[in-house]
């Protein structure tokens, strides 16, 4: 049985200072547990449902040793996140990432103050399918590790390396190492521009875009142009999420 000093430390890492201070975040259901077991990522306690405990492999229970402790679903319930609480929750600890340990050989995306969790859980994701394996995003932005966005990349976040840094600092130091784009409405147009390997696409906040401050560091400005008909109204612009996609895959193509 959980006690409630003990309930009350997993419900506390719902806040971002709690997570930044402990290293530690929270991962909920099934899939997230399988993807959590496979990567790299070590789980500083599993708690479970008994029921579903006992269809574990033996070699997955012996793995996790004393860390499995199995829980009601009442104690499910007051621990987790989701609105329907799922059959398991995990507290991991949190990879301990330095900015200069970015690799400038492939696509980096960068994301200046990006506030939704679900949008940057998505991007990550498609980041993931795309083979993208480092993000960089401003002090500002969302916690890759709100249970939200840990939701949201349904087991990516264990794949792709997230990094906090101060954005311009960071532009400044590496223009030489790859070649930098700023997402903008006046760029030139994602499907014909030049596209440079190693290089790092940076996307602005959801609702202001790129600032000036960047802009003016940045010598590419490159857009997803619109289709729609001069006379007949349409959507103002792309989510996030969409934008990111359309450039991860125009940057693969052959």
């Amino acid at each position: 049985m959980l006690s409630a000093s003990h309930i009350k430390q997993i419900k506390a890492l719902k806040e971002r200072s709690t997570r930044r201070e402990r290293y530690q975040f929270v991962v909920e259901g099934e899939k997230m547990f399988h993807e959590l077991i496979q990567s790299s990522f070590k789980a500083e306690a599993v708690y479970a449902l008994e029921q579903w405990a006992v269809s574990l492999s033996s070699e997955i229970r012996q793995s996790l040793g004393n860390k499995l402790i199995l829980i009601s679903e009442k104690e499910l319930e007051r621990i987790s996140s989701l609105k329907q609480p799922n059959k398991v929750l995990a507290v991991v600890n949190m990879p301990q990432l330095e900015v200069s340990e970015i690799a400038f050989n492939d696509v980096i995306l960068a994301f200046e103050d990006i506030s939704d969790p679900g949008n940057l859980g998505s991007i990550i994701r498609i980041a993931d399918w795309f083979g993208i394996r480092q993000i960089v995003c401003s002090t500002h932005s969302v916690d890759c590790y709100n249970p939200k966005t840990i939701q949201a990349t349904m087991g990516s976040v264990f794949r792709v390396k997230i990094f906090y840094t101060d954005l311009k600092e960071w532009i400044q130091q590496h223009q030489s190492q790859a070649t930098f784009y700023a997402t903008h409405l006046s760029g030139k147009s994602v499907y014909t521009v030049s596209k440079k390997i190693p290089s790092v696409i940076l996307f602005g906040n959801e609702s202001r875009g790129v600032s000036d401050d960047l802009n003016n560091l940045i010598q590419n400005a490159v857009s997803i142009p619109s289709f729609h008909q001069t006379d007949v109204s349409s959507a103002e612009s792309l989510n996030i999420a969409m934008s990111a996609a359309i450039f991860c895959n125009e940057w693969r193509r052959p």
